[in-house]
């Protein structure tokens, strides 16, 4: 009902608006010949010509303005019309079971059994609105029934025993609506004392709510059409007073306005909307240009230091540049940044990190020559323009000199900071020749120094911006590389070194670009960290050994252990638990068979949080690894807290393993203290025989390294597996599958 009445409606609600436009329009034309003084008409003779221009546009405004705001009361009766009407529509079919519940109540009270009730129940449920009525108990037990279809005693059961957890919860006992409206028939549940007295239970009455709709659909129309009426009245009041007031004194005064002339003063003591308007603008036209001028200088202006801001600094760089293009001399683009500002904020406070600018730009100021140009370009962040200069040995001398200057210690009451800065220079016109341009090399130049240390300086270089080219291009490829599968994994073996049998294997992500070939991991891991993309490489590592590990239980291969690494923005992920957790059970992967690697500098990173994170993937039974164990700075006190399985010596500590000397000493206290915490250990990058031998001897459980089996293609590590004696040998046991002997030592490196 609603849906079909609206859209009428509101081409009604529209369509008087437009005419009440053209009402007004009227309504002015008649007024300004005939109601308004004098001077008033000469003010809108002198302008009619601009009048007409302009007039559409603003009563345009006015009329969508007037229309939405129909449309919008429109939709509101609408949708109260639509409540009302489902309000009586419940109240009355609420009423008819009131009705039939006196009825029943009645009955109840001079009869004894159901078959008694029998002929109550069949008048009642003859009702127009009354389409079937039942009693039974709130266990769900249908005791009589009747109505005008048959009986679905699972439906009605279900009534039962909703209608009684209802009631038993909210200690009711007045009708309740209980399941959903169906085929227009909704069903309403009352407690009753059942015959005899001896037990309560529940009638439920079905209400023919079609009926009593269409009953109510007449009251509905009319509450509708009389809303719309009163809303019509009310657009059209309002357009009204919206001409007065408001189109008809701006219409006269926007001439002024456009034309950037000063109106006439009004009369003294005319306190009309058009006199207060023409005061005002006649006001603002007096002082215009100086507060043009003070906004031009605040939006060039920071408000802290009272420096230039970005926009005005590239501006100047501008402005520079072309004064120095004829002449060929060199222009110096510096960006400054204080080191570590953020902790100065997180510390001291935020007045102290302000007074710190302040102190910076004023020690700027006082440091930079005739002609310079400084500016604070960002939060912590400064620039400065030096034109004229004769080399870039200049520029680099200058912005050491800045940097001792802000260098100088500073006491915020009784703390004392000892600021530091770093900066990135540019020069025109070798490093560009535009301020977007210059300012990025110099942006790149800043980057570099920061990462060389506090109180760096560094001249921009090509080798900065095609770096920088290559870091995008490499995450750019990297994403598209997953989804094109130009990733893959490649297994190395790991070896129980006192029985020389496959204990596991470590899954390595290799990417074959499709242009430039093979890239290593070192290059495009870093990239993924840095860039926030690492969570999506780890999670297609994680799903491609799940899915390997199944392919080769499946095809009745050595149960071996596969270890993953994970980066220590995946150990802050809140989700990895449950990432992981969902693979293997995706896979119908056992946790055991699964292990992750992580280094020891990244577990020392938010201990505890770590320490969570690794004990919720044990528990789950996935074993947990340290790799490059010995090169970090662990705390034993933290090391025995960690759910470790496996230390792996850093291949470091390998490579001066020899029969006899000192390089045997930091393996043996590593594995002596792996044992002595129930932690076996796993020694990478062997890659002799003398090496194996050294580590047999200091105890070493396992090993790993080209001497053992290089990184292999999955369908070679699969040959690989197959070759070995527990492959091939179907009657091994558990234990035997965890551990497949090599077939020999050196040829596994083939």
């Amino acid at each position: 009902m609603h849906r079909e009445d609206g859209p009428d409606r509101t081409e009604s609600g529209a369509s008087g608006l437009s005419g009440t436009g053209r009402g007004h329009a009227d309504a002015k034309n008649a007024q300004t010949s005939s109601g308004q003084p004098v001077g008033a008409r000469s003010l809108f003779s002198r302008f009619s010509i601009w009048s007409r221009a302009s007039y559409l546009t603003l009563r345009t405004k006015v009329v969508l303005i007037v229309t939405l705001i129909g449309a919008a009361l429109i939709l509101f009766a609408a949708v109260f019309t639509g409540l009302n009407f489902r309000h009586n529509v419940n109240m009355e079919a609420r009423a008819h079971v009131d009705i039939a519940l006196g009825v029943l109540d009645q009955a109840i009270v001079r009869t004894q059994s159901f078959r008694a009730l029998a002929p109550v129940l069949d008048a009642v449920s003859g009702s127009p609105a009354v389409a079937a009525v039942a009693i039974g108990t709130q266990q769900g037990e249908v005791l009589a029934y009747e109505g005008h279809q048959p009986i679905n005693r699972q439906i009605l059961a279900k009534r039962f025993v909703e209608a009684g957890r209802n009631f038993d919860r909210d200690q009711s006992s007045g009708v309740e609506a209980v399941g959903p409206v169906q085929n227009g028939i909704q069903d309403y549940a009352v407690p009753v004392v059942l015959p005899g007295g001896a037990a309560s239970g529940v009638a439920v009455f079905s209400i023919d709510i079609s009926l009593i709709e269409q009953s109510q659909i007449a009251n509905a129309m009319s509450t509708m059409s009389w809303l719309f009426v009163l809303i019509i009245v009310s657009i059209l009041t309002i357009s009204l007073i919206l001409h007065r007031v408001v189109v008809a004194p701006i219409e006269a005064l926007s001439g002024f306005v456009g034309n950037k002339k000063r109106p006439p003063r009004p009369a003294t003591g005319m306190q009309d909307e058009i006199s207060v308007v023409t005061r005002a603008l006649s006001d603002a036209f007096d002082d215009s240009d100086a507060k043009e001028e003070m906004l031009q200088r605040l939006a060039s202006t920071d408000g802290l230091t009272s420096l230039g801001n970005r926009g005005w600094f590239k501006q100047s760089m501008a402005e520079a540049i072309a004064d120095h293009r004829e002449d060929r001399s060199l222009v110096g683009v510096l960006v400054f940044n204080i080191d570590k500002f953020k902790d100065v904020n997180d510390t001291l406070g935020h007045d102290a990190g302000d007074r710190l600018l302040q102190r910076t730009a004023d020690i700027l100021k006082g440091c930079t020559r005739d002609g310079d140009k400084i500016a604070r370009i960002g939060g912590d962040e400064f620039g400065l323009i030096l034109p004229g200069l004769r080399s870039a040995d200049e520029a680099l001398d200058l912005s050491y000199r800045f940097i001792r200057a802000v260098g100088a210690p500073i006491r915020f009451g009784p703390h004392e900071l000892q600021p530091s800065c770093s900066a990135g220079i540019t020069l025109f016109p070798q490093d560009g020749r535009d301020p977007d341009t210059l300012l990025k090399n110099a942006d790149l130049a800043l980057s570099r120094a920061k990462m060389e240390g506090s109180g760096m300086s560094l001249l921009y270089r090509h080798e900065l911006h095609l770096r920088a080219i290559e870091r995008n291009s490499i995450e750019r490829d990297l994403r598209a590389a997953i989804r094109q599968g130009d990733l893959e994994l490649f297994y190395q073996p790991k070896v129980d070194v006192a029985s020389q049998r496959i204990a596991g294997a470590e899954a390595l992500v290799r990417w074959r670009h499709p242009e430039r070939g093979y890239i290593p991991p070192d290059v495009f891991i870093p990239v993924a960290e840095k860039s926030g993309f690492i969570g999506e490489l780890t999670k297609w590592v994680m799903n491609e050994a799940c899915r390997q590990i199944r392919h080769w239980q499946d095809m009745g291969l050595a149960r071996v252990t596969v270890a993953v690494n994970v980066s220590a923005g995946d150990l802050r992920r809140p989700d990895l638990t449950d990432m992981i957790a969902n693979m293997l059970v995706k896979h119908a992967v056992s946790p055991q068979y699964l292990e992750l690697e992580v280094t020891e500098s990244m577990v020392m990173q938010d201990v505890d949080m770590v320490i969570g994170t690794l004990r919720r993937l044990r528990s789950l039974g996935i074993g947990i690894g340290i790799d490059d164990f010995g090169t970090g700075y662990s705390s034993l006190a933290y090391l025995k807290r960690f759910p470790v399985q496996r230390l792996k010596i850093d291949r470091s500590f390998v490579r001066d393993l020899s029969a006899f000397g000192e390089g045997r000493v930091i393996p043996k206290v590593i594995i002596d203290l792996a044992h002595a915490l129930s932690v076996k250990v796993v020694a990478e990058g062997v890659e002799t025989a003398e090496q194996l031998h050294a580590l047999a001897e200091l105890g070493c459980d396992e090993a790993q390294g080209y001497f053992l089996g290089r990184p292999m293609p999955c369908d070679e590590f699969e040959a690989f597996l197959q070759n070995s004696p527990v492959a091939r040998d179907t009657q091994s046991t558990q234990e035997e599958q965890t551990a497949a002997r090599l077939p020999s030592v050196g040829g596994s490196a083939a």
